[in-house]
């Protein structure tokens, strides 16, 4: 895929890293609280070439959102890390959607609520987030593992 002109810092950002792209990149930016009413939607060249460098988030099927979901340990380690979460969006002035359900999956939701879609802060918070050090349950890491080292099954219904 083809690498993206850099975008002007006015993209939501207070500043950003060259292409913004790369989770390096994505890191480095910083979104300083800029993204409002008047920060521009990602076009979905865009949207997809970052995904390319946030393996563990899924775009939602509308194209709207992105999340990334995962066992904790146990609760203290949801916690912990829902926690960390929250000190990371404060001091980026952009604040995630976050669910805890039956102790210790979480789920975290990033969309630009402003504009109603994706923009650069959801995938620079993204990147930040996946900076955070996260005691995952053993059996999840194992099932996920297995499901990534699975083989494809063409169907043979198709042809």
């Amino acid at each position: 895929m083809a690498s993206l002109p850099p975008l002007p810092a006015q993209g939501g950002l207070a500043e950003v890293i060259g292409a913004a792209v790369s989770a390096e990149e994505l890191r480095a930016c910083k979104i300083g609280g800029c993204c409002g009413k008047d920060t521009p939607l990602l076009p979905t060249e865009a949207v997809l070439e970052r995904m390319a460098a946030l393996p563990d988030w899924r775009l939602s099927d509308d194209g709207q959102s992105i999340s990334r979901a995962f066992v904790a340990k146990h609760w203290q380690a949801a916690m912990k890390f829902l926690n960390e979460v929250s000190v990371v969006a404060e001091a980026e002035g952009h604040h995630p959607d976050l669910h805890l359900t039956s102790w210790r999956n979480v789920r975290i939701d990033l969309s630009t609520h402003a504009i109603g879609g994706l923009a650069l802060p959801d995938f620079v918070l993204a990147a930040k987030i996946d900076a955070i050090e996260v005691e995952y349950s053993p059996k999840w890491l194992r099932e996920r593992d297995a499901l990534a080292s699975a083989p494809i099954v063409a169907d043979p219904g198709s042809s």
